[in-house]
């Protein structure tokens, strides 16, 4: 007798947890990465190729977002605990599958070890190589995640710029990046960028960078993000924001 009224209620309280997810507004975090994304202090806002894509999608979406920059660790973690975090620029790995709701590929994404280029002796032919040498890496990082699967020993810091300095002073002789990201952090650093030489890709690492949500966020909010990023690529924008960082 009573099963209707209750059944009724139900429904009523999974429309008003829908409405309020849609209702919310979408947390976007990320780290510190030129060109990806990066805090443009002439600008005071983020910025970087990633984040304009991310911004033409939930503009498209007319999803309301705040963002914030944060060590990756941080970050990371926050899409891993929260309902309705965005996360970019993000590598997809094995271990990361089943923690995120995966939009699509938002930047293109090729890993190097750089050596200096003063240290020609530092030599590396395959991923077992890897392992004679000191390797710096960020925390949580896909890179490290790779690496770590691999049982290479890390030197782990929370962002980049130490490794770069860390490398300029031998206290580390490999660490990864992405080619784009690697020139743009030696030029904000202040350092050389051709002081530095490619020693080895790591192939399996170099399949571009995501966005993605968070578990809890509804999946329609998800597809319709993956609707928005499709169109961007096939009208032509996607491309207008990359060539801007290939120059």
């Amino acid at each position: 007798m009573h099963c209707f009224p209750a059944i009724r209620l139900f429904g009523l309280l999974a429309l008003s947890v829908a409405a309020s997810a849609w209702g919310q507004s979408i947390t976007v975090v990320t780290e510190e990465y030129p060109p990806y994304n990066f805090q443009d202090t002439a600008k005071n806002k983020i910025s970087g190729m990633g984040t304009e894509v991310v911004e033409e999608i939930l503009k498209r979406t007319k999803l309301d977002y705040k963002m914030g920059l944060y060590p990756w660790a941080r970050a990371y973690q926050m899409a891993q605990d929260a309902p309705n975090v965005l996360i970019y620029s993000i590598g997809r790995n094995e271990k990361r599958e089943s923690l995120f709701k995966w939009v699509d590929v938002i930047a293109p994404y090729d890993v190097y070890l750089y050596r200096l280029k003063s240290r020609p002796e530092v030599k590396v032919s395959t991923v077992d190589d890897i392992k004679h040498y000191k390797i710096g890496a960020v925390r949580d990082d896909v890179r490290a995640q790779y690496l770590e699967k691999a049982a290479v020993p890390l030197d782990l810091v929370i962002e980049d710029s130490a490794n770069a300095k860390k490398l300029a002073s031998q206290r580390i002789d490999l660490f990864p990046i992405d080619e784009l990201a690697m020139v743009a952090l030696y030029k904000r650093e202040g350092l050389d960028p051709h002081s530095v030489v490619k020693a080895f890709k790591l192939e399996a690492l170099s399949a571009g960078l995501y966005m993605a949500f968070s578990k809890q966020t509804p999946d329609a909010l998800v597809h319709k993000c993956k609707r928005a990023l499709a169109d961007i690529k096939k009208d032509g924008t996607f491309e207008k924001i990359r060539v801007k960082y290939l120059r």
